[in-house]
């Protein structure tokens, strides 16, 4: 190990040169000796790197295995831990990396969530320049250093138990019973599960007038659990994030495009986190589970068989894609020829008329929503010139995209 300290440096800089990822030593007094972070700029929420360092790693020298740490501003680390004969010798710290590209709506969210002072401009520089390395490549970094410095093997799931271990700790978590006793003492009892159950029978069935009544006959009963002790609107906001994302997964279930399922859970939960008022939570999460119910309901009026279903499915994902009868043959096993005649005689319309006839349904979108120009769109859906959208748009609209644009909508084919 003294040599090892004495190579402490070589090893640092070998870190570097391998990741490209600032690395940093830390004395057994916790005092910063050694730093290698070339071209990188540090937080500025912080006065340096070091800060949020030494904020994250407290109290984790005794640890003999790689310790891994995410900021609250979503940066990851890792620390080594430097031990010979039983006496600390300081701590290897590497980082900050992104597990993810941050999005603007992520960063909108973070500076909503931490009250952040500094320019938005700023933070967004920060962390375009960090590098974007997934969780378990980066748990592997840490397993290959701290086999340099031991020369002893890791297991990836015993340091992610390990680490689990240490989160357990620091978060302490008052005994469930205490919570159930409570609850049992003052009468305070949940809806009855196979009432829930109905709820999302109705969803998975499309039966969308019988949920209505199910769910306002819940609301009566006042039976609806406690989900924050701070906040009665946050309790109401993950009471409706919870049956929302339960509802999801009973529309996939009862056929509805799982694709169009999770667009609608995410678009409806993010609408959620921005009321302020319990009753328009409470009424947002009903006109959520009716649509799962009505979409659910609308898809089964259509029985198609597996393989015209997975044509459809590959449609939606890939609409803005070029998409062929060769490519669809190939995923479905079928022969084009054959695959073209079973869905005409299913849909009730060709391949061509049907992927032509969505996209114009996804073009009056962007027309209605977006900025885009009619070009733009016409190379968006994959159309091949403009004069072809605008000829297709009108088949299938009643009216031209100029038309549509205007307001000038009244066609019996332009719904």
């Amino acid at each position: 190990m003294q040599k090892l300290l004495e190579d402490l440096e070589y090893i640092c800089k070998l870190a570097y040169n391998l990741y490209k990822i600032p690395v940093y030593f830390f004395n057994s007094t916790g005092n910063l000796e050694y730093e290698i972070s070339t071209n990188f700029t540090h937080n500025p929420l912080y006065p340096s790197n070091e800060d949020i360092i030494v904020q994250l790693f407290s109290g984790t020298s005794l640890h003999p295995f790689p310790i891994i740490k995410e900021s609250a501003h979503l940066e990851k680390y890792f620390s080594i831990n430097l031990y010979s004969n039983n006496q600390f010798n300081g701590t290897i710290v590497i980082g900050p990396i992104m597990n993810f590209r941050m999005t603007e709506e992520t960063i909108n969210g973070i500076f909503k969530d931490l009250n952040i002072k500094v320019s938005k401009e700023e933070m967004v520089r920060y962390y375009n320049q960090l590098p974007i390395i997934n969780n378990f490549e980066f748990i592997n970094m840490s397993m290959v250093l701290y086999y340099i410095i031991y020369q002893q093997k890791m297991d990836l799931v015993d340091i992610l138990q390990k680490n689990e271990q240490l989160e357990e700790k620091r978060i302490e978590i008052e005994q469930s019973d205490i919570q159930i006793t409570e609850r049992r003492q003052s009468k305070k009892f949940h809806t009855d599960i196979s009432v829930e159950r109905k709820v999302f029978y109705f969803i998975k069935m499309g039966r969308k007038d019988e949920l209505r009544e199910t769910f306002h006959a819940i609301l009566k009963q006042g039976k609806i659990g406690i989900l924050s002790k701070t906040s009665y609107l946050r309790s109401q906001k993950n009471l409706g994030i919870v049956a929302i994302t339960l509802a999801t997964r009973a529309a996939v279930e009862g056929g509805l495009f799982q694709e169009i399922a999770y667009n609608l859970s995410d678009f409806y939960i993010q609408k959620l986190e921005e009321l302020n008022e319990s009753k328009a939570v409470t009424q947002l999460t009903e006109s959520a589970l009716l649509e799962f119910a009505e979409r659910v309901g609308n898809s089964k009026k259509h029985q198609y068989s597996k393989p015209i279903n997975m044509c459809l499915n590959y449609i939606f994902t890939h609409l803005y894609e070029d998409i062929t009868l060769t490519h669809l043959a190939e995923l479905t096993s079928m022969n084009p020829n054959y695959l073209s005649v079973l869905f005409k005689k299913e849909v009730g319309i060709s391949l061509i008329q049907y992927i032509h006839q969505t996209k114009v349904v996804e073009a009056k979108h962007l027309l209605t929503y977006t900025d885009n120009s009619f070009a733009e769109i016409s190379s968006l859906l994959n159309f091949h010139d403009q004069s072809h959208f605008i000829k297709v748009f009108k088949k299938f609209a009643g009216v031209t995209p100029k038309q549509y644009k205007n307001g000038n909508i009244n066609s019996s084919n332009s719904n």
